[in-house]
C-alpha cells in the first residue's frame, strides 16, 4: 500500500465469506498519530465502499474528532446505566433499562469494542431473544435502550456512527384487547366487588379509565365533589423492591376525569370507611399525605398485591382469568367507541401521549363505526328512499 498522509481515507472493501461486503475506513489520531481501522458490513460492494468515502471525507473535516473507543460495549452499557441515564430518568425507569440491557451485557457481543460494533451484531442479539420466546415489545425495549446509549456514544466522539439506527427489531404488535371483560363480565365482577374493602377502586379502575398506577396515586385533595371530576397528577409504580411516586410521563397524562354521582358517592363512602380506620390504628396511622386507597394502617398499597386481589375477585366470580387490571380501560374504552364516542375524546380519557396511540390500539373497532356511520348519514341523505331501496328505470332504447 502507497505511503498515505496520517489523515482518514477510505480502503477498498473487502467480500466476507458470507457474501456481505466490510466497508473499512482508517483514520489515525490527531494527537498520537495511531492507526485506526473503522469497519460496517454492507450488503453489497456499492453501499460498503460509498460509506466509507462518506466516513472518511466526514473524519477529515473534522480532524480534532476522537478515535473509535477501545471500551468494550457491556463495560460502556454499564457506565452509561449509572453516570448517565440514572440523571435522566426515574429509578423504577432504571431498573427497567438494567433489565432490558441485560440480553446484550450477559451474551458475547458484551466483549467487543464500540469501534467494531454492527447492526448484524445487534440483529443477532434480537433473534436470539424471538426465539427465546421474548414478545417483539420486549425485544423493541432493549433495542430502544441501546440506541439511546448508543447515540451518546457518537455525540462524545467514541464511535462515528449508531450501528443501532441500521439494526431491525421485531415490528411493533398491536396491544391485546381482546382480553377486555364484556359489559356482563365487568358487571359480574363488580358484583364480587360490592363486599371487598377497597370496592371504590375497583368502581374507578371500571368506570373511569384511569390507570392501576394513577388510581392508587391518588389524594383526596385530586376529588372535586363540586364538579364530579378528579385530577390525575400523580402514579405510583413499583419495581421488585422499589417503590416510588412520580408526575405522569406526558402532558396529557395529567388529566382531569368526569365521574358520575354514583362513582362520586362510592368514594364517599370508602373516605367515610377510611376515618374509621385511621381512629382504630390511632397513633400507627401511617397516611399523612390523604391517599384515597391504602392499607388498614394507612400504608400505600403495593401494585402486585392489588394485581393478586384482583386475579382472586376474578375466580371468585366465575371470570376467565387471563382478565387483566389493564382490560378494564379497554373494556371502558371499547365501549365508548362502539357507542359513538369520538376517538378523540376516548384517547383524552385514557390519557394516551397522542391519538395515534388510541388509533393503533382500538383502530380496528373504527370499520364497524363506519359502517354504523355510512347507514346513518344514508337514511340522512336520502330518508324514506333508503329504506325503499333504488328504484328501477326502465331501459332506453
Amino acid at each position: 500500500m502507497p505511503n498515505r498522509p496520517k489523515e482518514s481515507y477510505a480502503v477498498e472493501p473487502r467480500k466476507l465469506p458470507s457474501g456481505h461486503w466490510k466497508g473499512r475506513v482508517v483514520r489515525y489520531d490527531s494527537e498520537t498519530g495511531k492507526r485506526h481501522e473503522c469497519t460496517q458490513t454492507f450488503d453489497t460492494k456499492k453501499d460498503a465502499k460509498n460509506w466509507a468515502e462518506k466516513e472518511a471525507a466526514q473524519y477529515r473535516d473534522d480532524p480534532n474528532r476522537k478515535p473509535p473507543s477501545e471500551e468494550t460495549l457491556g463495560a460502556y452499557l454499564n457506565r452509561w446505566l449509572n453516570d448517565v441515564a440514572a440523571g435522566r430518568i426515574r429509578d423504577t425507569t432504571l431498573i427497567a433499562y438494567r433489565r432490558y440491557v441485560k440480553p446484550v451485557t450477559t451474551r458475547a457481543i458484551a466483549q467487543k469494542p464500540l469501534k467494531s460494533l454492527t447492526a448484524l451484531d445487534l440483529q443477532g442479539v434480537y433473534t436470539e431473544m424471538t426465539k427465546a420466546g421474548k414478545a417483539a415489545m420486549t425485544v423493541r425495549h432493549t433495542h430502544t435502550v441501546v440506541r439511546e446509549a448508543l447515540s451518546d456514544a457518537v455525540e462524545w466522539g467514541m464511535i462515528p456512527f449508531n450501528p443501532a439506527d441500521r439494526s431491525k427489531p421485531p415490528k411493533k404488535t398491536t396491544a391485546p384487547v381482546e382480553t377486555a371483560p364484556t359489559p356482563d363480565e365487568a358487571r359480574n365482577l363488580l358484583e364480587e366487588a360490592d363486599s371487598h374493602r377497597l370496592k371504590a377502586l375497583w368502581y374507578l379502575l371500571a368506570l373511569s379509565g384511569c390507570r392501576r398506577g394513577e388510581a392508587l396515586g391518588l389524594r383526596w385533595s385530586d376529588i372535586d365533589e363540586s364538579k364530579r371530576i378528579i385530577y390525575i397528577q400523580r402514579s405510583l409504580t413499583s419495581d421488585g423492591s422499589l417503590r416510588s411516586i412520580h408526575e405522569p410521563k406526558t402532558a396529557q397524562g395529567r388529566r382531569t376525569l368526569a365521574i358520575t354521582p354514583y362513582l362520586l358517592e362510592l368514594l364517599n363512602q370508602h373516605q367515610h370507611q377510611q376515618k374509621l380506620e385511621r381512629l382504630a390504628q390511632g397513633v400507627v396511622w401511617k397516611n399523612d399525605d390523604g391517599y384515597v386507597f391504602v392499607t388498614r394502617s394507612g400504608g400505600l398499597l403495593w401494585p402486585n398485591t392489588v394485581w393478586a386481589t384482583f386475579k382472586r375477585l376474578l375466580k371468585r366470580a366465575g371470570l376467565r382469568h387471563d382478565i387483566r387490571i389493564h382490560d378494564l380501560r379497554h373494556a371502558m374504552a371499547s365501549f365508548w367507541l362502539a357507542n359513538g364516542v369520538p376517538i378523540k375524546i376516548v384517547s383524552e380519557r385514557l390519557g394516551h401521549a397522542n391519538i395515534s396511540i388510541t388509533l393503533q390500539i382500538y383502530g380496528h373497532l373504527l370499520p364497524n363505526m363506519q359502517e354504523q356511520a355510512t347507514a346513518d348519514m344514508e337514511e340522512a341523505f336520502l330518508g324514506k328512499r333508503a329504506a325503499d331501496g333504488p328504484q328501477k328505470h326502465p331501459k332506453t332504447p
